[in-house]
């Protein structure tokens, strides 16, 4: 009977001893919820915080565009948007060789004259042109209401001497010099060119055909692009008058003076 009741004291307290070791509190290797809080409150969210993440937004992924100091086009403007140039040329007469593309300058489109010829040994002779064909652009009856064509100009390399002027046949058969022109030697400019003589015949009118503007530039000190971009034509009120743009060609590959 003794033996017994050892037995039954020794079970008890063999079970006592289990009870024990299980009520110890073992290691938390978790985190604890106010830590975890913590780190999620540091994630900024851009929807509900408008000052999240402007370090990012305003770094090297969304650099300022080239074009800042340009105005905002107007509705008519003739832009590079599509790609299509087909209606500029380098003339036969150009002193320079040199090449058309449309390329993206920081998110603009723009089209961009290369040159291939001008050094420092000849800036004198180099002349670089090209002309736009407006007949392309306008329909024959609105050719004597225009009375201003204004464009944006960028010119990454520029000197004291350079020259931006343009000119163009007239309904009296004679070549016109355009006057006013704001264009000057900075790296941005808007360039406006009128018909100051309009009453005296220097303008166009829907009898002429393959009516073109060549923009000129010269005074160049070395080899030096320039890109132009959003092209208006108003008339005598100062309203923009609206394109009819014509692709007279299948493909706006490269244009290059040989």
């Amino acid at each position: 009977m003794k033996k017994c009741n050892k037995l039954i004291i020794l079970f008890c307290l063999s079970a006592l001893t289990i009870l024990c070791a299980g009520c110890q509190k073992e290691p938390d290797d978790s985190i604890p919820e106010n830590t975890m809080q913590t780190e999620q409150g540091s994630i900024h969210d851009p929807e509900t915080d408008p000052g999240a993440d402007s370090e990012s937004r305003s770094g090297s992924e969304m650099p300022m565009p080239t074009n800042v100091p340009f105005p905002e086009s107007d509705m008519n403007a003739v832009n590079f948007n599509d790609g299509n140039f087909a209606f500029i040329r380098i003339p036969d007469d150009s002193t320079v060789k040199g090449e058309l593309s449309v390329e993206n300058l920081d998110g603009n489109f723009m089209l961009k004259f290369t040159d291939l010829s001008t050094d420092s040994g000849n800036p004198a002779e180099s002349v670089q042109k090209i002309q736009i064909s407006v007949g392309q652009l306008l329909n024959p009856d609105q050719l004597e209401s225009v009375h201003k064509i204004d464009f944006d100009l960028y010119q990454p390399e520029v000197s004291a001497n350079t020259v931006i002027y343009a000119e163009t046949l007239c309904a009296d058969g004679n070549i016109y010099k355009f006057e006013n022109v704001s264009a000057g030697n900075e790296n941005f400019c808007h360039a406006e060119f009128e018909f100051l003589l309009a009453d005296s015949g220097k303008c166009w009118d829907s009898s002429m055909q393959n009516v073109n503007v060549t923009v000129i530039r010269s005074g160049m000190q070395d080899s030096s692009e320039f890109y132009l971009d959003n092209l208006v034509f108003y008339d005598v009120e100062g309203n923009s008058i609206p394109l009819h743009i014509q692709h007279n060609r299948s493909e706006n590959a490269e244009i290059t003076q040989e």
